[in-house]
């Protein structure tokens, strides 16, 4: 483990970096931060971490962990709490942080795939986050997100996969091409919106399915709904207008996955 006492370090400077999403993108690289999503790092995508910074309480409070980070990878550094500060983005942090590298656009192969989600412009971190647990823990296949959408790579977005982020298939920066291709390999595009013609819990559910979730505000986009094949709304008796991104998805995943089991 190797200390690092100045603020000027390149490490450091990397990792306060990596908080811009362009930095990210052009480094090819993400951070986690937090004892729980580093462990899933360490356990699902060992061959992808490249760095681990703990603070030096953490390193005494924790030395087992310490000690798997070592197996993990080479690069360990320990850092004083107020450097810790410095490059953390959490209000509280708890002392261990880890540099990813970005796994490439995975899923290639759609013939054995059967359910997708895509996220139209989902905005905000928490949901997509949220989203992307669902949809691992509902047994989808991939998520496919559009350009516009919150990055999946933010820091906020992979706390909120709580682990998810290195286990799903993903596809980002996608296009209404993108959709449109998955017709053509027999997906059917279901969008979310609460203007749909058909009630989700009334559809026949098809045997390949790309359920799109739209922006928060504005929800699925026109070209989307254009190219879509079913446009379904979520049934309500309540007078609320519209339900929050991710508990719709996970509404609609949860029952397409149950429906295509009858």
């Amino acid at each position: 483990m190797i200390k690092i006492t100045g603020k000027d370090n390149k490490t450091l400077k990397l990792i306060k970096s990596l908080k811009k999403k362009s930095n990210r993108t052009e480094q090819g690289l993400f951070v986690a931060e937090g004892k729980r999503i580093v462990d899933e790092a360490f356990r699902y995508a060992p061959e992808r971490v490249k760095l681990v910074v703990v603070t030096e309480s953490f390193a005494l409070k924790e030395p087992e962990f310490v000690e798997k980070a070592t197996d993990v990878c080479e690069s360990i550094f320990a850092v004083s709490e107020s450097a810790f500060d410095e490059i953390s983005d959490t209000d509280t942090p708890q002392g261990v942080l880890a540099v990813i590298e970005m796994p490439d656009d995975r899923l290639k192969n759609l013939a054995d795939a059967k359910n997708i989600v895509v996220l139209d412009g989902v905005s905000e971190p928490g949901n997509m986050g949220t989203v992307i647990r669902t949809a691992e823990a509902l047994g989808f296949d991939c998520v496919y997100i559009m350009k516009g959408s919150a990055d999946v790579f933010g820091h906020k977005t992979v706390r909120a996969t709580m682990g998810s982020v290195f286990r799903m298939k993903f596809r980002t920066d996608c296009s209404a091409d993108d959709i449109v291709n998955l017709q053509s390999l027999g997906f059917s595009v279901i969008s979310t919106t609460p203007c749909g013609d058909t009630v989700l819990e009334e559809m026949d559910v098809p045997e390949k399915t790309a359920v799109v979730i739209g922006n928060e505000a504005h929800g699925v986009c026109d070209e989307i709904l254009e190219v879509s094949d079913l446009k379904v709304k979520i049934s309500m008796d309540g007078l609320a207008e519209s339900l929050n991104a991710a508990v719709a998805a996970g509404i609609a995943m949860h029952w397409i996955k149950n429906a295509s089991k009858k």
